[in-house]
């Protein structure tokens, strides 16, 4: 574990003071092969605190659908969180909440023109810059489960990645000097603390308004990249977390991102 830990778990505590929310136990380590991994296999000894890892470099990170998530020293935050999840069922929008609470963050820093493409896209125009990734482990013999959340974003550097598609990175987007990771992690970590219980409760219902301002593909014609059928998207459903889109045959249907993948046409 890197010395850095104390740090950010300071950091962290100073930012959601007053908020009435646990700032969770704080692990910094050099290297990792995924952060979620990390949180998902190794057993806690903090009991049923919630957990956060942070890697300064991350050599096998997983995106969605298996594809990798590439974190070189220093260029990448590669950061989870680890929620204990004792009973009942993660309401099916939480990833799409989360997306909402590390733009917040990232606007907080000075960032203009983030937005969310679903369901787990952090973009700015048609270039990424980051991503999510939620996964679950159910309880079992009386021991919790665990709702783990992978955030990952570009620092600096990304376009050197050579991923095939258009990214971007903090240190061409953002009008000043890009902050240390330290700071970037705990800015994302304090938004998160503050939201999970809301997602949890009450889902995307209460963020519905800034859903729709921070929705990309709202509006936009899109194309199925399972079979290529096009439609136009009408928003993203805030009970169920689901894509609503017309189709050009005129049927309107509410996408699970588990099912799907889509791509905006005005970006192909």
């Amino acid at each position: 574990m890197a010395p850095e830990s104390a740090r950010l778990k300071a950091r962290v505590e100073r930012l959601v003071d007053g908020a009435g929310v646990t700032a969770p136990a704080v692990e910094v380590l050099e290297s990792v092969d995924s952060t979620n991994r990390y949180l998902l296999e190794t057993r806690p000894e903090t009991g049923d605190l919630p957990r956060a890892c942070v890697a300064q470099a991350q050599t096998a990170g997983r995106g969605r659908r298996g594809r990798v998530w590439h974190s070189p020293p220093g260029a990448s935050l590669a950061l989870s969180l680890a929620w204990p999840i004792m009973q009942g069922r993660v309401p099916p929008a939480y990833p799409v909440g989360v997306g909402v609470g590390v733009i917040r963050a990232l606007e907080a820093l000075g960032l203009e023109g983030v937005r969310l493409k679903w369901p787990n896209d952090l973009m700015v125009d048609a270039a990424k810059l980051g991503g999510i990734l939620v996964e679950q482990r159910a309880a079992s013999g009386g021991q919790p489960g665990w709702l783990v959340v992978g955030i990952g974003l570009n620092r600096q550097g990304a376009g050197a990645l050579e991923l095939g598609r258009a990214v971007t990175d903090l240190a061409t987007q953002l009008p000043g000097p890009v902050p240390d990771l330290l700071e970037l992690a705990a800015r994302v970590i304090a938004e998160q603390c503050r939201l999970h219980p809301l997602l949890m409760g009450e889902g995307l219902v209460p963020l519905e308004r800034e859903l729709v301002r921070l929705d990309c593909l709202r509006g936009r014609p899109i194309e199925i990249l399972d079979d290529g059928v096009r439609g136009q998207a009408h928003g993203i459903d805030p009970a169920s977390g689901c894509l609503v889109v017309q189709f050009d045959d005129g049927a309107i249907r509410h996408l699970h991102s588990g099912e799907v993948s889509v791509r905006s046409c005005e970006h192909v």
